[in-house]
């Protein structure tokens, strides 16, 4: 009766395999919403009303969250403090496994609009060229690609980090469809393909 019960749990073990680890398995996302505490970041504007890069950033972050949350991955958010060394300092306190700033540009030309990532490590190359090109593709922008000239968030600390710049805020068409999202719910924004396509490439990231 022994071996039946043990040869019946072999066979219910190979009908009901145990679930594949998730690549995200004891990984922890650091995420900076750029700017915040002191700073506005660039301004952009939709019919007369301000649109701060700042909240952006925030929002961004926020939504990445949400899919973050969703597929059950670990996640830092960095504190907004005026030090971008003390930010880094926290993402490394918390044992963070890589880094990016969420950040958006800026221009006095209202129709400039493109994609770009900074970095400034080996290892941060090697980690942008999974979340650059996943963003440049989603929005289907000009990609201007990753520049090694890192500034912000990428000059401090190890880890692997990028800091993104998604599109122009200033761009007028960019503003407006921020402020759609966050003022009358829209779906399928800028906002959210971002966020989507930057999970998209930690996945492939940890699973390479």
């Amino acid at each position: 009766m022994k071996n039946y019960i043990a040869i019946l749990g072999l066979a219910l073990l190979a009908t009901f395999p145990a679930s594949a680890a998730s690549p995200f398995d004891g990984k922890l996302i650091a995420l900076d919403a750029g700017h915040g505490g002191g700073e506005t970041g660039a301004v952009g504007n939709c019919s007369g009303i301000a649109v701060i890069e700042a909240d952006v950033n925030f929002y961004v972050r926020a939504e990445l969250e949400k899919i973050l949350d969703a597929n059950h991955v670990a996640y830092f958010e960095v504190p907004r403090i005026d030090s971008r060394k003390d930010r880094v300092a926290a993402a490394e306190a918390a044992g963070s496994s890589v880094l990016i700033s969420i950040h958006h540009n800026g221009s006095l030309n209202v129709t400039a609009d493109y994609t770009q990532s900074f970095v400034t490590q080996r290892n941060d190359k090697i980690f942008a060229g999974y979340i650059h090109p996943a963003i440049a593709s989603a929005l289907k922008l000009r990609d201007k690609g990753i520049k090694n000239d890192g500034y912000g968030m990428t000059v401090y600390g190890s880890l692997p980090g990028v800091l993104t710049e998604a599109y122009f805020i200033t761009n007028t068409e960019a503003a407006c469809d921020f402020l759609k999202y966050r003022d009358n719910g829209a779906t399928n924004t800028r906002v959210q393909k971002e966020a989507q396509a930057m999970y998209g490439g930690l996945y492939s990231y940890f699973s390479r």
